[in-house]
């Protein structure tokens, strides 16, 4: 199993599990009082309360205690230890420096990071996990819990990748998979076919899924390349390479003019 798997069988096993602020990983049914521990630990009385509601309405068993950072912290440090000591969604972000960007922009893959980044406070304020398919899990609040929905609804700015989590025999794999040279006359096939469908689901139009390399195919990649390149251009170089990443899949295009 891989280590990105592992966390992601982890994440599904919290969903329906209790929001406290600074929680990581607690078992509160398994506490004497834990109306009392959660008083210690909540911001203020009505957080408290929003709390205390949700863990009284709460059916899973066990049942545990997270924040957003701490859902991940729990397991990298707590379970893992592949990292020592606490941190917040700010701090993970850090940790991914080598690998991110913002959702939309760039693909993500299962297992990477995503956050919330505040204007007013100038840093990442929350962090959930792209699960693969178009879902995420994210200890959402007080009143959610540990929940799993769609990456389209939580507002998501930026995404970040631990490099803890990629093993070494992933990272060969994605270096060996396919380069799709796309040229002309236009390209037909299942590996053009796969392109336009990893271009569809990343929100770049290529049209029908048809396998054919035609106008909006290439208009799509275009796009995709500018944004991914951070360049802001659609003009081509006459050699640009393009990723497009979609639930693990990895599709390289190389493009010739």
């Amino acid at each position: 199993m891989s280590r990105v798997t592992g966390f992601i069988e982890y994440l599904e096993s919290h969903v329906g599990d209790m929001y406290v602020w600074g929680a990581q990983g607690q078992q509160v049914d398994s506490m004497s009082d834990p109306y009392a521990w959660i008083e210690r630990r909540e911001t203020s009385d009505t957080n408290y309360n929003r709390a205390v509601k949700f863990m009284e309405k709460a059916e899973k068993r066990p049942l545990y205690a997270f924040d957003c950072s701490g859902l991940i912290v729990h397991y990298i440090s707590d379970i893992r230890h592949w990292m020592k000591g606490d941190t917040n969604a700010q701090g993970l972000y850090r940790m991914c420096d080598e690998n991110r960007g913002y959702v939309g922009k760039t693909p993500i893959w299962p297992g990477d990071l995503v956050f919330k980044y505040s204007e007013s406070s100038k840093k990442m304020v929350h962090v959930g996990v792209y699960v693969g398919d178009g879902y995420t899990i994210e200890a959402k609040g007080r009143d959610d819990g540990v929940c799993k929905r769609k990456l389209s609804d939580g507002n998501w700015t930026h995404w970040g990748r631990l490099a803890l989590l990629q093993q070494e025999e992933e990272r060969e794999e994605v270096k060996a998979r396919k380069i799709i040279t796309l040229t002309s006359p236009m390209m037909r096939g299942d590996d053009i076919k796969a392109l336009q469908t990893a271009l569809n689901a990343l929100g770049y139009d290529a049209g029908d899924a048809d396998g054919i390399a035609g106008k909006n195919t290439i208009a799509a990649i275009r796009r995709f390349a500018g944004d991914y390149a951070n360049t802001g251009e659609t003009e081509l170089p006459e050699v640009l390479q393009a990723t497009v990443s979609v639930d693990g899949k990895i599709y390289v295009g190389t493009l010739k003019k």
